[in-house]
């Protein structure tokens, strides 16, 4: 499978130069240079890495970020010159997965661009996953607990496996909503993907009151237990 990438960098020879690194690894990629190109093309194609500067003509890097992750579970890097401690939390808390400052080391972007690809390749290759008691098989749409099936509804399943299949990586109810529902939005959409996280955790939580499995992560949305390396 040849992984896509989007580059959202406004500076031509740092773009350029980003594409031809990623595709020197056999990686397909895609250029926008602003914000909305980017967030136009992310609503459009499929994409499994993006790779952003912060400071992009028209819309704010920090702002793309944040509405790429409200919808979509994308991994990102943050590339960029902003090096102030404030600006890599602010990145981080966005939910970006790396950021990375300029001027940089091409070999170490690569092989941190590699490392979560290489995540995402193992997850696509399981056909279960084991955390703790639980038993997910993708394969079967089953959840087994202690090596007993525990009944869900499909939309339980789903939410299950779109939790399960990125553990250990916040995802927002937005892209929660998209994922299970297959909608972008909607009225009482938020209130309809709690109410069916504290249903799901009825069945898997030992203690649904303290989760160990399905966590929240407040102001960004839940995250499900890391599987261990």
């Amino acid at each position: 499978m040849q992984y896509k990438i989007l580059i959202i960098e406004d500076e031509p020879d740092i773009a350029g130069m980003l594409e031809y690194l990623l595709r020197d690894e056999g990686y397909n990629v895609t250029v926008a240079y602003t914000g909305e190109q980017g967030l136009e093309l992310v609503s459009k194609e499929v994409f499994h890495l993006v790779v952003m500067d912060l400071s992009l003509p028209g819309i704010d890097g920090l702002t793309v970020c944040n509405r790429i992750k409200q919808s979509s579970t994308i991994p990102i890097i943050i590339l960029s010159a902003r090096d102030k401690d404030s600006d890599v939390i602010s990145g981080l808390e966005i939910g970006a997965e790396d950021y990375i400052t300029k001027p940089f080391n091409h070999r170490e972007f690569i092989l941190r661009a590699g490392k979560i690809l290489n995540r995402l390749k193992l997850i696509e290759k399981q056909k279960e996953i084991k955390i703790d008691k639980l038993k997910i098989n993708l394969e079967k749409d089953e959840l087994f607990i202690d090596s007993k099936r525990v009944n869900l509804t499909p939309n339980e399943y789903s939410l299950l496996s779109c939790l399960a299949s990125r553990a250990g990586w916040v995802i927002t109810w937005q892209a929660l909503l998209k994922g299970v529902w297959g909608h972008e939005d909607w009225e009482g959409g938020r209130e309809m993907v709690k109410v069916n996280i504290q249903r799901l955790r009825k069945k898997i939580e030992p203690d649904p009151h303290q989760p160990e499995y399905i966590l929240n992560e407040w102001g960004k949305g839940y995250r499900f237990k890391d599987i261990e390396k």
